[in-house]
């Protein structure tokens, strides 16, 4: 029998960032069912918030939930202005100051961090010539057919051995070892 995934929590900003994992986590034969979302409400505030003030006790219920099966924390926020590296140092401050271990490189918590936001990747897999300074939240090209089309090109960028276009924005060509983090459905 197959062994599965029992849960995957996708912890994020925004209905596009969910979209775009959770197509990429079916492309990877990852059941819907075995799939939690933990989202920002729109109105509530700022995602970013959600995420970063959220991250810290995911990170210890996917710690504890292992113990007793496989499972798996996605998180992605968004670098929006600043640095990939001063978000991803915000996420290490959290586990910190909620005294829990920093991640370790083989536990299966996912860092995805869009510079500016999603859909610069989102475009960036859709062949599009994009620059991380821009701001494309609003850009007409990102509709659901280009997320789901984004989805399937980042499968096939993170299958081992795959020549990553020249045209790859850095925040996307650096996350992508991050995706070796998923656990396979065998």
């Amino acid at each position: 029998m197959a062994e599965r995934v029992a849960l995957i929590v996708l912890l994020v900003e925004d209905r596009r960032q969910e979209n775009l994992l959770r197509r990429y986590l079916e492309r990877c034969d990852h059941g819907y069912r075995s799939i939690r979302v933990e989202m920002s409400r729109p109105g509530q505030g700022s995602g970013e918030q959600f995420v970063r003030e959220r991250y810290a006790s995911e990170v210890r219920k996917m710690r504890w939930q292992l113990t007793k099966t496989k499972a798996c924390l996605i998180v992605m926020i968004d670098a929006d202005t600043g640095s990939v590296d001063d978000r991803r140092q915000q996420l290490e401050r959290a586990l910190r100051d909620a005294d829990e271990s920093p991640r370790s490189p083989s536990e299966p918590v996912l860092n995805l961090i869009p510079k500016r936001n999603v859909e610069t990747w989102i475009l960036c897999l859709n062949a599009e010539a994009v620059g991380e300074a821009t701001d494309y939240r609003h850009d007409t090209r990102v509709n659901p057919q280009t997320i789901k089309d984004a989805a399937t090109a980042l499968f096939w960028w993170t299958r081992p051995n795959t020549a990553i276009p020249a045209g790859c924005v850095p925040s996307l060509r650096d996350c992508l070892p991050e995706f070796d983090r998923v656990p396979i459905v065998v």
